[in-house]
């Protein structure tokens, strides 16, 4: 037995000395393939090629680091240095969903060989969303990379064909809140307004916000920036936003962001140092995110002929909580006359008061409602004057707290 032992020893030894550099390589790469989920001490470092481009106030990306590349602009070429083969494919993998399993998954482009030990890769732009090389579902994370190669059967491997794989962990930093879009896209500035706004990445891993504020931004004066309050979250993908712009800025645009902990979403107005050619302006579909202020109206004229009662319309809502404790909802809008009616998620409140008086048609431009709303929340809201003419229902993404 001790014999057949050194003889297999010595075998191995021969056979390994033997091998030209690819079979040798494919005779020790046929254990690494197996212990790769207990090892990988054959990882290569990866990191950027070169400086990453990202959106004002977010986080930058260290030197010699992938911790933030999630909110590149455009393409992201990395580096591999190290590695113990040169892989023919390089996969990115991400979890969309937050529960640590990656189930989405991102080739790499352009494998370019610079060395034996050193090759480049590139996370293409995505057609969709051309502003970004990840997903828009990808919120970053910790996650892997797989670089593979075949080699098939030939006469330098003895092996036959087999396929050489390593999988990394490489850590993307975590996203921004992405937004996608604000609606309504116009509105009545002189009337408080909710607005939904889609996107992706508003959570993070265990439902903590990634959003804590939403705020417009005048397009022809920065200054001039108005906070939405409150804020709801209602998924990962949605956020409803209720904002006072104030009839002042009658006619006017706004640039709409989300910010977080993690920074501020992308609505890029020029592009920052070290972008990519050709990157987009706007969101990561190349989309500027706006809100518009309709245009003030002329005022009536004098005697007969006088405006036109405004057409009944609901155009916000809120909920807060009064000094007694109670939860009260306020309905914004227009056209609401005395004796009107109102219903929530097919509910009528028990108590409803009428409030603000609009000075061209004198309506009502808020009705305060108590009682029996809450467990109907969110909900649409649907108000009814006494002549039967009834709004556009209207969801109202608020929920009443800390009952």
């Amino acid at each position: 037995m001790p014999l057949t032992i050194i003889s297999l020893a010595l075998l191995t030894i021969i056979t390994s000395a033997t091998l030209s550099p690819a079979r040798a390589d494919a005779h020790v790469t046929a254990s690494t393939e197996a212990n790769t989920a207990n090892s990988q001490s054959t990882c290569p470092q990866i990191f950027p090629a070169g400086p990453v481009a990202v959106a004002p106030n977010q986080p930058g990306v260290p030197d010699q680091s992938t911790v933030g590349i999630i909110n590149a602009l455009c393409d992201v070429t990395l580096d591999f240095i190290g590695c113990g083969f040169l892989p023919t494919s390089v996969i990115l993998n991400c979890d969309s969903n937050g529960d640590g399993v990656s189930d989405l998954s991102i080739p790499l482009k352009n494998i370019t060989v610079i060395n034996g030990l050193f090759f480049q890769a590139t996370i293409p732009a995505l057609a969709a969303s051309p502003g970004t090389a990840f997903p828009l579902a990808c919120c970053g994370g910790m996650t892997t990379i797989r670089l593979s190669r075949t080699v098939g059967a030939g006469d330098d491997n003895a092996f036959g064909e087999f396929t050489q794989t390593i999988t990394c962990s490489i850590n993307l930093g975590i996203r921004a809140p992405v937004v996608i879009s604000a609606t309504p896209l116009e509105v009545d500035c002189a009337l408080g307004q909710n607005v939904l706004i889609p996107g992706s990445c508003f959570l993070l891993a265990g439902g903590k916000a990634n959003v804590t504020s939403v705020f417009a931004v005048d397009a022809a004066n920065p200054n001039n920036i108005i906070q939405a309050h409150p804020i709801a979250i209602l998924s990962n993908n949605l956020v409803d936003a209720f904002f006072q712009l104030g009839g002042a800025n009658a006619g006017r645009t706004f640039l709409i962001y989300a910010a977080g902990p993690n920074g501020t979403s992308r609505n890029l107005t020029a592009l920052p140092a070290n972008s990519p050619a050709g990157c987009p302006l706007g969101n990561e579909q190349g989309v500027p995110v706006v809100l518009k202020c309709k245009a003030a109206t002329g005022s009536a004229g004098s005697g007969e002929g006088s405006t036109a009662p405004s057409p009944l319309a609901v155009s916000g809502c809120r909920v807060e909580r009064i000094d007694t404790g109670a939860f009260v909802l306020s309905v914004f809008g227009k056209g609401i006359r005395d004796g009107a009616t109102m219903t929530v998620g097919g509910v009528t409140p028990k108590k409803l008061k009428f409030k603000g008086v609009d000075a061209t048609d004198g309506a009502f431009t808020q009705i305060v409602a108590k009682g029996r709303f809450c467990d109907n929340l969110p909900g649409a809201i649907v108000i009814t004057n006494a002549n039967g003419a009834s709004s556009a229902p209207m969801v109202c993404g608020e929920r009443c707290l800390n009952q």
